[in-house]
């Protein structure tokens, strides 16, 4: 009598199973960490034998007449554990190509075969949150804002205005899997706060944008402007002292005669300053040097 009660309960089970149509609530695991895989199958004597596997056709472990053994596929080697006591399998350090559907197999004592299907999802934690703006127009009244994650698996991007949840409609558009919202703005309220919102099963993160941020216009900010003209005048004064220097050193050279290019840095000692001065007011080479006497270059140089 008692045989025959425990048959009926396993049939009244793999009825049930195989009558709902409904795929079994998944189970949620995190990258890196253990999970356990479910049965909902009660411990008892009339279960012989219990195979785990992946779907299609992967098998785990096995469990038979009191005896385990674990198959060595690469997928799963020495990171999963059957639990005897309520038929569970533990997959340790989970990857994201854990993810799929598992089958297990239980084998009465009459030799009947129920079976069970668990859903394993395995989610990265979402790192952090970003918001790109892309301005469409000159005036900023039609711009693009798209939410990017540099690590993690999102299945869900929101967006608010402010604290108003933003969704389809005249004035804004989601593409994609939302991640991108199209908004066309009218009005000057540079208060307005964007903010988006990167999730999955086990994290979120957020991200804000104020639209002043969004319609500033492009260019640089004003203290690299700033450090700019400071770098390049500090430049001007550095070649001024150095040329000064050079005439200090080079007598018979004057600033007349250098502005005129009457002065061959050619002709110099290469080591001297006289050298450099004239290689920087008159880099080229005179040509006409030669053709002209000491009268013409004083009458030159008391031109200028």
């Amino acid at each position: 009598m008692g045989r025959l009660t425990r048959l009926v309960r396993a049939a009244v089970f793999a009825v049930c199973l195989a009558g709902t149509g409904a795929d079994p609530r998944p189970v949620i695991g995190t990258v890196g960490r253990n999970v356990l895989l479910p049965t909902g199958m009660a411990v008892g004597p009339h279960i012989t034998e219990v195979v785990w596997k992946r779907l299609p056709n992967i098998r785990i472990a096995e469990y038979s007449k009191n005896n385990i053994e674990y198959f060595g596929t690469m997928e799963y080697k020495n990171r999963v554990t059957f639990n005897l006591e309520r038929y569970e399998l533990e997959i340790r350090d989970l990857r994201i190509e854990d993810t799929a559907d598992y089958e297990v197999i239980f084998v009465t004592n009459s030799g009947s075969e129920i079976l069970a299907r668990v859903r394993l999802e395995v989610y990265a934690p979402i790192s952090e949150t970003h918001i790109k703006a892309k301005n469409i127009t000159s005036i900023c009244n039609f711009f693009l804002l798209t939410c990017s994650v540099p690590f993690g698996n999102p299945t869900r991007f929101s967006w608010w205005k402010n604290s108003e949840p933003l969704g389809n409609g005249s004035i804004h558009y989601f593409q994609g899997n939302s991640e991108t919202v199209e908004i066309h703005h009218s009005g000057a309220d540079a208060g307005i706060v964007y903010k988006c919102e990167a999730s999955n099963p086990i994290s979120k993160k957020e991200a804000v944008i104020p639209l002043k941020d969004i319609c500033e216009p492009p260019g640089l900010r004003w203290w690299v402007i700033m450090l700019i003209a400071i770098g390049v005048l500090i430049a001007i004064i550095v070649v001024f002292f150095i040329a000064y220097r050079c005439m200090l050193n080079a007598r018979h050279v004057t600033w007349a005669e250098l502005r005129a290019g009457w002065v061959d840095w050619r002709q110099e000692d290469p080591k001297s300053c006289a050298s450099f001065c004239t290689l920087l007011w008159n880099p080229k080479p005179v040509t006409t040097l030669g053709q002209n006497n000491g009268t013409n270059r004083n009458e030159m140089a008391a031109m200028l």
